[in-house]
């Protein structure tokens, strides 16, 4: 099981412009895809892989 630095285990977004995250504690097989789900509704763009790139509300807003 993945953990954080807070010791908290869940699967984490990074957006590859600033570094800004985002955190779900859910884990196992859809833990990214509801994620990325609920981070592409929030405004967030780029790849629904998880190796990215991907990009924050902010960052898309600077391109």
């Amino acid at each position: 099981m993945p953990t954080a630095d807070e010791g908290t285990a869940g699967t984490i977004l990074v957006c590859d412009g600033c570094g800004r995250s985002r955190r779900t504690s859910s884990t196992g097989p859809i833990a990214w895809d509801l994620l990325w789900l609920q981070a592409d509704v929030a405004g967030w763009a780029g790849s629904d892989r998880p190796l990215g790139p991907h990009y924050c509300t902010t960052c898309v807003g600077n391109e």
